[in-house]
């Protein structure tokens, strides 16, 4: 019985050393092949610095890598939404003397690359809606009221957009003022929607007009 308990000691000491191994070789799989894995690691350490930065910064949100972050402490983001690298995240200037938020993001909601979107008015965008890359949201317009400026130096007109619960925006679509977009939707890639947009609608086109029903699938 003496020379059983080297033997047992041993062989629990080989299994532990064989699940640390295999741990370890997991997360170096993750680390190497797992691009999201990094992603959540890198969301953990910027987290305190986004919620000093934001109006609200929800549970377990993600935000990669922003191209541009301007006027954060007018922004909020709902839980558990993943924005990827890229984006283009501002509240306008002319928005700055208002209640905030003026850009809302819902829960869940998720942005692929290269997202833009740009609120001078209000931008209220619901939970549970997808984004796909380089598609565009911006709630204002430059008007040329004066023909002798540059057009960035003259005056502006913004309309506030919604867009609702469980809608998806295909590659490269653009949402501009005054749209507001009913739920589950789908806005079809390189379509442009400046218009009332109703429940279950699938937009397609510039601009954009409703061709069929996502309760139907067309």
């Amino acid at each position: 019985m003496d020379d059983e308990r080297p033997l047992a000691r041993s062989a629990d000491w080989l299994g532990h050393a064989k699940r640390i191994t295999h741990g370890l070789r997991h997360k170096r799989m993750l680390w190497t092949q797992e691009p999201m894995y990094r992603i959540y690691l890198q969301r953990r350490l910027a987290v305190p610095y986004y919620r000093r930065r934001f109006h609200d910064f929800g549970k377990n949100v993600t935000l990669d890598k922003p191209l541009w972050l301007y006027g954060p402490r007018f922004m909020s983001i709902g839980d558990g939404s993943i924005i990827l690298r890229g984006a283009w995240l501002a509240v306008e200037r002319a928005a700055w003397g208002g209640p905030a938020p003026v850009l809302e993001i819902g829960k869940r909601f998720a942005a692929r690359p290269f997202v833009t979107i740009s609120a001078a008015s209000s931008v209220v965008i619901e939970d549970n809606v997808g984004i796909a890359s380089f598609s565009t949201i911006i709630d204002s317009d430059h008007t040329w009221a004066d023909a002798s400026t540059h057009v960035l130096d003259s005056g502006m007109s913004a309309s506030p957009i919604r867009i609702g619960e469980g809608t998806f925006i295909a590659e490269r679509a653009a949402i501009l003022s005054g749209a507001q977009i009913g739920k589950q939707c789908f806005i079809g890639a390189n379509s442009l929607v400046k218009n009332n947009v109703p429940d279950h609608s699938i937009v397609l086109g510039v601009p954009g007009r409703v061709v069929g029903s996502t309760l139907t699938g067309g």
